[in-house]
């Protein structure tokens, strides 16, 4: 990308969470007096009509701008199936907590070449915080340059987040013992989101985080922030995430460098 690409590239995204964060929170908890409406997908997980309108409002916003390129949502896909360049959106990653009025939700915008990360953007409307990034530029913290300082202490004195796509997986694993690795931590949780936990991250407020089985719609932004910080994120065996693939990564481990380590010693 020319340096005017990246420029506009990343004022596409930021445009984009910004159209997004407007429309969710003039839904959120109806503070904006229109009703939430609530559905379920094929596959059991909930959507709403804010998760459609932020989708709507994000699509316009790219649309500004002279950065073409497929979008693939959670939501829609549109554009050329080999279009080298792909942006990648959840317009409202954690619709549950969302929904239930929790403030742990934020709209994930990350733009791809083939498969390598250029740029990611999440915003967390609730806390007013919105994270940016450019491969090889550094991270911008509501627009200015970020540095987090990494969790003080060993990992099991450090808060661990964990996230398990389904109940049913979530039965299995803590039934097979695959969960067992929770135990060489201090404490771990669950956002049923993303985008909240990378920024917390990203932030230097969580030590680390452990997803299963969930898709690059959710995990891209926030990839590219922590890869951006110098964060470690692989899969359950310590390799890089194959941005190839269209299932859903079996595990992925997001954390400071000292935590993955542990992390990833736990696991085996």
């Amino acid at each position: 990308m020319t340096e005017f690409n990246r420029r506009d590239a990343l004022l596409a995204a930021i445009t984009a969470c910004g159209a997004a964060a407007e429309v969710l929170l003039a839904r959120f908890r109806d503070e904006g007096g229109t009703t939430l409406e609530r559905s379920f997908k094929p596959d059991g997980g909930i959507v709403t009509n804010a998760d459609i309108a932020a989708d709507e409002a994000i699509s316009e916003a790219l649309g500004l701008f002279d950065v073409t390129g497929r979008v693939e949502s959670e939501e829609s896909t549109s554009g050329a199936d080999d279009s080298e360049l792909r942006w990648v959106v959840d317009p409202l990653c954690g619709t549950a907590p969302y929904a239930a009025g929790l403030g742990t939700w934020g709209v994930n915008v990350a733009l791809m070449a083939r498969a390598t990360p250029l740029l990611g953007a999440i915003t967390v409307p609730t806390m007013r915080e919105t994270l940016t990034c450019v491969s090889g530029r550094g991270v911008s913290r509501n627009g200015k340059p970020w540095s987090p300082e990494p969790p003080v202490g060993k990992l099991s004195e450090q808060l661990v987040d964990l996230e398990i796509n389904g109940p049913e997986l979530a039965a299995r694993m803590m039934s097979d013992g695959s969960l067992g690795w929770v135990r060489g931590v201090d404490h771990t949780t669950t956002f049923a989101s993303m985008a909240y936990p990378l920024s917390q991250l990203c932030l230097g407020r969580l030590a680390g985080v452990v997803s299963y089985e969930v898709g690059s719609v959710h995990l891209a932004a926030g990839v590219a922030l922590a890869l951006e910080l110098g964060l470690k994120v692989t899969d359950g065996e310590g390799k890089p995430l194959d941005w190839s693939v269209e299932e859903s990564w079996p595990v992925m481990v997001a954390a400071w460098p000292e935590a993955h380590s542990g992390l990833l010693e736990l696991m085996q």
